[in-house]
This record gives structure tokens, sequence and C-alpha cells, in this order.
């Protein structure tokens, strides 16, 4: 649990919160979702588990995108770094936004 409240409040460094948090899981994430779809469209039964997951990805999006801007924030190096983790941040969201109402 530590660690949960450490990358709420940005206390995460910038590239591990980006890279490991954002990236490398969303991706993880998001690939368990795709293997969901599959096998809801075989399955009945699968697609309250994978409404379900699709919450819990709404519920992750907001947390990362949350994490990664306040370790942003807080990141003392180059602050290029920082801008296009912000921008990363704001295309996620646009792009989640989008997905949510169909564009």
């Amino acid at each position: 649990m530590g660690l949960i409240k450490r990358l709420w409040r940005g206390e995460v460094d910038l590239a591990r919160t980006f890279w490991v948090f954002g990236f490398t899981v969303g991706v993880l994430f998001r690939g368990a979702g795709l293997l969901l779809a599959v096998l809801a469209e075989k399955n009945i039964g699968f697609a309250a588990v994978l409404l379900s997951f699709g919450v819990f990805l709404i519920v992750y999006q907001v947390f990362i995108s949350v994490a990664v801007w306040r370790s942003a924030d807080r990141y003392q190096g180059y602050r290029g770094w920082a801008f296009l983790a912000k921008a990363m941040v704001v295309l996620g969201v646009v792009q989640l936004i989008a997905g949510l109402v169909g564009i």
C-alpha cells in the first residue's frame, strides 16, 4: 500500500512512474482487456468480467495520470522530460474520453 500512496503523491521518480507504471503496466492491462474482449465474444459469462475490467482500467488511467503529473511536478532534471510526460498524460486523458464517448 505504501507504493500506491507514494505514486499518488508523486513521490516516485518520474522515469519509474511513467515507464513502469504508466507505459509497461498500461500496455499489459490493455492486452489483458483485449484478451477478455475476445473471450467475451465467445462466452457471454465473460461480459461481466470485461465490464468490471473496463471500469478498473478507467480508474487505473485516472490514478496513473495523476501520479505521472505529480511526479513531473517534482522532477528536478531537464524540464523537457516533465513537459513531455504531462503532454502524454493529456493525450491519454483525451484518448480515454474519446473512447468513452465513442469517437
